[in-house]
């Protein structure tokens, strides 16, 4: 017999967890949240506010603003003046959702409320217990940041209370958006047009691109010149010299670099310095929200819209841990099931003497682990039922979770200098000693320049002079993933919010999508 109710966020999540749990439990959606703030409308009265006659303009134009205040609060369904007393309302697309579950709801013996781990997910919890009546039922709140039968298994064996410092935490920041918005808006409206909407991240985010953007409108272009030159040794293997710069270096001009051109031609070429330095490179921590986006943009070109969607099904099919968060710090059992992932198919060199932990940065607020898969040895070849963008953002999930447990890459920086004068000319090349992590994820820049066998005196002939007309360029345009990055290094919006920030900047028509990357170009 069915005595307990377990009520989840998605019916694709409630539908996987049902699998795992026995009859004795009822698994229902709530598809979302359930109760919010009003919509901002109010119904039209034909009560009128009396004001009395015999009373000074002044008092009139206080009374005024006191009754347009009141409207305004009624609107807004918080009052900040009054402690931020609260009306909440269900949300009216919820009124048959939340009608569902107290029918399910009248024969059972307690309510596990399972929504999401983060802060939007205890609100939703505590929300359900409101709407469905919190003396009503006996709850439980169960969390879990991966879809797997362990996992549940566990977290429903020992259930917990409602976090209610999370819940004030997701009021705190529901209830800022909200007067920001109100209060903004009609300024905007009155001083620009109506139909905008100012918001207290949106808000932020378009100030950035509008800073952005008019550095890009501002910027003068200057010339300057490159110069390299193509060598020959004795074998005949052509190597590229460039003339080395320091970034405080003024920009070459024409005229030098003719006279850098002239001194090549009317001196022996040889070289006069070889350095050869070892060099490692670390492998990247696993992925966090932001850095998912980022790498999603940059080598799927998913934005980032579509990749918390795809990212939500993978989560939702138990083949991911949850996708919102901000610490790339993985459990002990995760971190030793990379490690026998490697040990296993990848081989003894590839394994660390001890694991590798990652911290969070000092801005992060979250306590869940780093995004990963839930099983190190399920491959892509494994996700038959899944769609091709749920198997590519799989593969890179994958990739940066293995790769971050295995050891360095290492190589060999090989530097050939030519002296002409004050001048210095480079030719550059690496080769790898050891690709250690690089075996799995690969490097976007990982084509390596081996240079031949070079000696210290050795002449070499002027086979091409390359000069280059070039002219500096304006700061980039953010793309998607690129405001993203931005808005984390400056501690603005949450992992759950980016894509929330960037929809709502598109919809509105603050900003368009320029190109396959995302580049976002501001209106107006």
């Amino acid at each position: 017999m069915t005595n307990n109710l377990v009520i989840v966020e998605s019916p694709a999540k409630a539908k996987t967890i049902s699998k795992y749990l026995g009859n004795e439990y009822i698994v229902k959606s709530s598809v979302g949240h359930v109760r919010d703030l009003p919509k901002g409308q109010t119904k039209k009265t034909k009560k009128r506010t009396i004001i009395p006659k015999d009373i000074s303009e002044e008092e009139k134009l206080k009374l005024k603003s006191q009754n347009e205040r009141i409207r305004l609060v009624k609107r807004m369904g918080i009052d900040p003046d009054n402690g931020w007393a609260v009306e909440y309302q269900i949300i009216p697309e919820k009124e048959k959702v939340i009608k569902e579950l107290r029918k399910a709801a009248k024969n059972v013996d307690r309510i596990y409320l399972a929504t999401d781990l983060d802060r939007e997910g205890e609100a939703i919890a505590w929300h359900l217990k409101e709407a469905l009546g919190p003396d009503k039922f006996e709850y439980s709140r169960v969390r879990f940041n991966q879809i797997t039968k362990a996992s549940i298994m566990e977290s429903f064996s020992d259930p917990k209370e409602i976090d209610a410092d999370l819940v004030k935490a997701q009021q705190a920041r529901r209830f800022l958006d909200r007067v920001v918005g109100f209060e903004l808006s009609p300024l905007l409206w009155k001083k620009i047009a109506r139909g905008l909407s100012a918001g207290r991240v949106q808000s932020i985010a378009l100030r950035l691109l509008d800073e952005r953007e008019r550095l890009i409108q501002e910027f003068i272009p200057k010339e300057f010149w490159e110069i390299s030159m193509n060598l020959y040794n004795a074998a005949e293997q052509s190597i590229v010299f460039s003339l080395s710069r320091k970034k405080s270096d003024p920009l070459l001009s024409e005229d030098e670099a003719k006279k850098i051109e002239q001194l090549i031609r009317n001196n022996t070429l040889s070289i006069n310095e070889i350095i050869k330095t070892p060099t490692k490179v670390k492998p990247k921590p696993p992925f966090i929200t932001s850095t998912l986006q980022q790498a999603a943009s940059t080598r799927l070109s998913f934005n980032v819209k579509r990749t918390m969607r795809v990212a939500q099904k993978l989560y939702e099919a138990g083949h991911i841990t949850y996708m919102r968060t901000d610490a790339p710090s993985l459990s002990v059992e995760s971190i030793q099931d990379a490690r026998n992932y490697i040990q296993q198919n990848i081989g003894e060199k590839y394994i660390t003497n001890s694991p590798r932990i990652y911290s969070s940065t000092e801005n992060a607020q979250e306590a869940h682990e780093a995004i990963r898969p839930t099983n190190a040895f399920i491959k892509v070849d494994d996700l038959v039922e899944s769609s091709d963008e749920e198997v590519k953002l799989y593969k890179l999930i994958w990739d940066q979770y293995i790769a971050s447990q295995m050891p360095d890459a290492e190589y060999l920086s090989t530097s050939a200098r030519i002296f002409i004068n004050e001048y210095i000319f480079n030719a550059k090349g690496r080769e790898v000693v050891f690709d250690g992590y690089t075996k799995i994820a690969k490097n976007i820049n990982q084509n390596q320049v081996i240079l031949p066998v070079l000696s210290e005196g050795e002449e070499l002939s002027l086979d091409k002079l390359n000069l280059e007309q070039k002219f500096t360029k304006p700061p980039a345009r953010f793309s998607e993933a690129a405001l993203v990055k931005e808005l984390e290094k400056k501690g603005i919006g949450r992992p759950s919010t980016y894509a929330q920030i960037i929809s709502t900047i598109q919809d509105r028509g603050y900003v368009d999508i320029q190109n396959r990357l995302g580049t976002l170009f501001q209106n107006g």
